[in-house]
């Protein structure tokens, strides 16, 4: 299996690298206006991008902390080291550690590690989708609420455009909202069909990818605003759990 040995530097080190930064006091600080960074942010990204250097010193990186104005290329590896930090800095155990690899022109290996729940969400393009080691698919959880999660909405009236007409198409039909203030958590739990329709804006890779090929290999429907299939390019995405979620999404939104 092609990436196996890069999957596996992953799930050997990464829960361990997290417990570690425990040991530090976690220390708060603003690199902008509404954006929070904490020690442990640094800390795990620090220690990921020496770990993977050890392995394959040849590799690039594009991470949020220190590698943000770099350019994909062959083997270039995504890393958010908590994605959901807001979260984490009040104790509220919604966030993940989230890495991803991109060789070859695409999404190649996901890892995302949710340490509350010790959960690790993982997949290797077409190879399937995975979590703590048992293959799922995004129709395995049978929908009982109709669920709509939303990742990106600000104060910026004119971004808000899509996210106002997934609240009016909630609110019309008694369709359920949840915006769980992590990205990579959020596409997590939609891989596994926990959402019926996921959609942001949000265009960091590093908050993205991993998500994207999960989503993939588990047998979700991504499309854009216009209705077309995702790709890596587009500003916004859309997931659908089923094809008459499309159908909806198409009839409403679009």
């Amino acid at each position: 299996m092609n990436y196996k040995k890069e999957l596996d530097l992953l799930r050997s080190n990464i829960k361990s690298i997290y417990e570690k930064s425990k040991d530090f006091k976690t220390d708060i600080t603003f690199k902008g206006k509404e954006d929070i960074v904490t020690s442990t942010d640094l800390f795990v990204e620090k220690q990921i991008i020496k770990l993977i250097t050890k392995e394959f010193p040849n590799d690039y990186f594009h991470s949020e902390e220190f590698n943000k104005n770099t350019s994909l290329k062959d083997r270039t590896w995504l890393i958010d080291p908590i994605d959901g930090t807001s979260n984490y800095a009040i104790d509220l155990e919604l966030f993940v550690i989230q890495i991803a690899l991109y060789d070859k022109g695409d999404i190649v290996l996901a890892y995302i590690f949710a340490p509350e729940t010790n959960k690790t969400y993982y997949a290797i393009k077409n190879y399937g989708a995975f979590l703590n080691g048992k293959s799922y698919n995004i129709y395995d959880k049978k929908s009982s609420n109709f669920m709509i999660s939303l990742v990106g909405l600000t104060h910026d009236k004119k971004n808000n455009h899509y996210f106002n007409k997934l609240i009016d198409l909630a609110v019309e039909n008694k369709y359920k909202i949840r915006m769980l203030g992590s990205i990579g958590l959020e596409l997590a739990l939609t891989s596994k069909g926990v959402f019926n329709i996921f959609y942001t804006n949000v265009t960091n890779l590093w908050d993205i990818f991993p998500g994207i090929l999960l989503l993939r290999e588990a047998g979700a429907i991504l499309i854009n605003e216009k209705g077309k299939p995702y790709s890596l390019k587009d500003k916004n995405l859309f997931v659908c759990k089923e094809e008459k979620t499309k159908v909806l999404l198409k009839e409403f939104i679009f």
